[in-house]
């Protein structure tokens, strides 16, 4: 498996180095942050119980 995605890293890591300076990496700025929702929290709390059971 290894060697079917090392073409494609070896691109992916030629891009980046070729770009780093361009796109200047170190000053993006910081993601927002998502707030969980109360929906999500209730499918949290079950996948967890749900865990718990099993």
């Amino acid at each position: 498996m290894g060697d079917e995605w090392s073409g494609f890293a070896d691109l992916l890591a030629n891009l980046i180095e070729k770009y780093a300076d361009d796109l200047d990496i170190d000053n993006l700025p910081e993601p927002t942050k998502i707030k969980k929702s109360k929906e999500f929290r209730t499918l949290k709390r079950k996948s967890i119980e749900s865990q718990k059971a099993a």
